[in-house]
């Protein structure tokens, strides 16, 4: 199933979402749907009695009997070895490293080797570099027209990620930690930092209902494989997936908000930056910002009573037992209502909720709560029976009574309007007499007053506490706020290299909205309201309420629960497609109705078990996986098992795979001997084809907006969304940015400066060393005698050989 998406740098509403998406065609057959084999809870499976050691060589192997196959041999040591260091680590091994192995003929030299490479740092690099492609990582945000395009700490993220990795923590708790470790008792404020899964997402111009499809899309597919975005404007076409679903998590992220850097903890040591000079301007900056939000607290509240009557015309219309107006725009007096502006979608919330703890006796709310409960065709009719039992049964507000009395109500709608001209009027009769007479406290008239206490007093839907201020508005969602947001921003970046990380945070607004179906995925279309549930596909079994906050503790407990028939086999497939090339199950963040059954389903679910019975451990299932004869066959074509299995779907034999850019580039660096150590800090700035760059890949400054051509010429994901794998293209780009560009040159310079000055005397033995240097291994009879041919002869030419030796096949695949 395709994810539903705006096109590429547009940036329109999300009422453009219903041009998009189809109309509501979900098939009807949902009971069907959920038998699904994904959607099945994980099997107890037993391998196939087999003389294999290891139990996915029984599952494998019994396939290929079935089929008439069989295994390959096994892979030459010094492939093996090459192939091994470059799967965990992403770097090549050395000459030397090549041979130890080759040499050590102990039955656990492999199971030895493993271990090693699995307790190098470099693993959680490599391998962090993987999640990082599913969790969308970039150190910008993309398209903003005002604050800051950069996000200060995400590299915090992507330390995290990497030391999550080389740590071994579980995967149920990697994945608890990115969505909610905020709400986790007794972390260690590092592991905040795994919140960055969510906030370092595209910021989409600040668009609030993009952020939010963005969050829900990247933990919904990354996580369980399910295209759950495609819910958002109309039930899903294929998969059991309900608009009300989507809109139940979209209330878990709408109920999460994101504090200013300065609010989060230090997570490292302070650095130099952080002197008296940082702490001023980082103050003037955080002062400033607190002024525009009381600036935003005190208009929010003005307009929350000044336009009452908007307020309550627009409630009436989401009513659905007394709308009046059948399209989907109400226009009031001054235009169309902002409920989902900087403050009115929170206001408008509040309202609602006051208005619902009223009662039929209250002095100025009892007449609207006995309208409420009357059949909107059968107001017109009792409306002066329910005028006299109001003004019997209480002691209503003779201001509001007399303005009932001479209106024409004829349904709930009118009485909105008489309700508004009657507070509207008394806000401004209140701030005309404040303005003349500073030192009042009330207005004259009694039940003037009346009202105006219950637009200004302490339990007024519009008296608001400043702390409480973002349960009601989104300051993204105002330029004022945004600014004043980025400056705090950029007093770190001033000092980068110097400040002491921070994490990206989420916090739990203090008091949940209600979130309502938008129609058709229009937010100016509220329908009903979306239960406060973890919808049953997100659980793998029934729904799970939320009772308080905004439920992201209650959706990592659902995700990384063992009953979720999801999480586990996603991410046990995950693992496999980066092993082999290709996931058992084909298309790895989409499980849903339409994708591709597993190869193997047996496997899969073995593996998922065995995965959560072991502590839901990677490195123990890349121990499981890596000892297999599955991992460890040659490459070699077979014709003949070719002709049965063209696409080796049933793994007769390894798949020869082509080194991505990260793991290409890291490569030259290591072999030239130039590649540097990086302490995890802010990303390094120079391009990636910079010949003074001579970081890993991994901690490159990565530009959603304006990432470098190199990147998308070499596959490298787009990280505006969650990619499910690498595109494999093969273009004249790529082979002629290997033998042109002035990156690729400097290592073969670098690789000639290691081995010699190409005096005449040691030619033969610079060309040795130039192969072991290159490829790990020494060059044979024949390659010597067309080197020879080829006439490399001084520095340049032992260049040239360096060069065609990285540009080889050899050196750009694993075997």
């Amino acid at each position: 199933m395709g994810r539903c998406v705006r096109p590429p740098g547009s940036a329109f509403s999300i009422s453009a979402i219903a041009i998009v998406c189809p109309a509501n065609v979900r098939a009807d057959a949902v009971v069907e749907h959920r038998a699904h084999w994904a959607f099945q809870p994980v099997a107890e499976v037993t391998a196939p009695a087999s003389n294999e050691g290891n139990p996915i060589d029984a599952f494998v192997g019994q396939r290929l009997l079935d089929a008439g196959l069989s295994f390959s041999i096994a892979a030459e040591r010094r492939v093996l070895a090459r192939r091994t260091y470059l799967d965990l680590t992403g770097l090549p091994p050395t000459f030397d490293e090549v041979q130890s192995f080759v040499e050590d003929s102990a039955p656990e030299a492999y199971s030895r080797l493993v271990d090693r490479l699995l307790a190098s740092p470099s693993y959680g690099e490599r391998w962090g570099r993987h999640w990082l492609d599913v969790a969308r990582y970039s150190d910008a945000k993309g398209y903003v027209d005002a604050g800051e395009p950069r996000n200060p700490f995400a590299f915090t993220y992507r330390n995290y990620v990497i030391s999550a990795f080389n740590r071994d923590l579980g995967f149920d708790q990697f994945a608890r930690e990115q969505i909610a470790a905020d709400q986790l008792a007794g972390e260690d404020p590092a592991a905040l930092a795994a919140l960055g899964f969510l906030t370092v997402g595209s910021r989409y111009n600040f668009f609030p209902h993009e952020i939010i499809d963005d969050r829900i899309d990247v933990v919904t597919r990354g996580f369980l494989g399910l295209t759950v975005q495609c819910a958002r404007c109309h039930d899903h076409k294929f998969d059991p997936i309900s608009a009300r679903d989507y809109y139940s998590l979209y209330s878990v992220f709408a109920n999460s908000i994101e504090p200013t850097p300065d609010q989060a903890p230090r997570i490292g040591p302070s650095g130099a930056g952080e002197n008296e000079e940082f702490a001023r301007k980082l103050e003037e900056s955080a002062a400033r910002h607190i002024a525009v939000r009381k600036k935003l607290h005190e208009r929010m509240m003005h307009e929350m009573r000044a336009w009452a009557g908007d307020y309550l015309r627009y409630i009436v219309q989401t009513t659905p037992e007394h709308r009046t107006q059948p399209q989907a725009e109400l226009r009031t007096k001054r235009g169309l209502l902002r409920e989902f502006s900087a403050y009115a979608g929170g206001g408008m919330v509040r309202w609602r909720r006051y208005l619902e703890s009223r009662s039929t006796n209250d002095p100025i709310w009892g007449m609207w709560q006995r309208l409420t409960a009357t059949p909107r065709h059968e107001i017109a009719d009792k409306f002066q029976d329910l005028l006299e039992q109001w003004s019997s049964e209480s002691s209503p507000n003779q201001t509001l009574l007399h303005a009932l009395r001479h209106a024409e109500v004829a349904n709930l709608a009118d009485a909105a309007d008489v309700y508004g001209e009657v507070l509207e009027s008394t806000v401004e009769k209140w701030e005309k007499l404040l303005a003349e007479s500073p030192e009042v406290v009330g207005l004259p008239d009694s039940d003037a007053e009346q009202l105006r206490q219950m637009l200004y007093g302490d339990d007024s839907p519009a008296t608001i506490r400043i702390e409480e201020s973002d349960d009601v508005y989104t300051l993204d969602e105002s330029v004022e706020a945004r600014t004043s947001f980025a400056d705090i921003e950029r007093v770190f970046l001033e000092s980068w290299q110097g400040v002491a990380p921070r994490p990206m945070l989420l916090a739990d607004r203090l008091q949940a909205r209600e979130q309502r179906v938008f129609l058709r995925g229009d937010a100016r279309r509220p329908g009903e309201v979306a239960p406060r549930v973890i919808p049953a596909m997100v659980t793998g079994q029934r729904p799970v309420d939320i009772h308080s906050g905004s439920g992201r503790k209650e959706l990592s407990e659902a995700i990384a629960s063992p009953d979720n028939p999801l999480t586990a086999r996603v991410i046990v497939n995950r693992v496999w497609a980066w092993h082999f090339g290709r996931g058992l199950v084909a298309t790895p963040s989409d499980f849903g109705v339409r994708s591709k059954a597993p190869t193997h389903p047996e496997l899969l679910d073995y593996l998922a078990r065995w995965f959560m019975e072991h502590d839901w451990s990677l490195k123990q299932l890349h121990r499981l996986i890596l000892n297999s004869r599955t991992w460890q066959q040659s490459s070699i074509d077979r014709p003949e098992c070719r002709a049965i299995d063209s696409e080796n779907q049933l793994l007769w034999r390894a798949n020869r795979q082509r080194l991505d850019f990260e793991t290409m580039r890291d490569a030259m660096l290591a072999v030239s001997g130039r590649l540097e150590a990086f302490t995890g800090g802010p990303p390094v700035e120079k391009a990636p084809d910079d010949p003074e760059n001579r970081c890993r890949t991994l901690y490159g400054f990565v530009d959603r907006e304006k990432l470098p051509e190199i990147y998308s010429v070499f596959d490298f994901p787009s990280p505006d969304i969650s990619a499910p794998e690498r595109s494999k293209t093969t273009v004249p780009q790529q082979a002629l940015f290997l033998l042109n560009n002035p990156f690729v040159a400097a290592q073969a310079d670098a690789v000639v400066a290691t081995v010699g000055d190409g005096d005449p005397t040691s030619r033969d033995a610079a060309i040795l060393a130039i192969y072991r240097q290159v490829l790990g291994r020494d060059p044979d009879a024949e390659e010597m005698r067309l080197v020879g041919e080829w006439g490399v002869d001084g520095p340049s030419g032992l260049r040239e050989l360096a060069q065609a030796l990285l540009l080889s096949n050899e050196f750009l695949f694993s075997d």
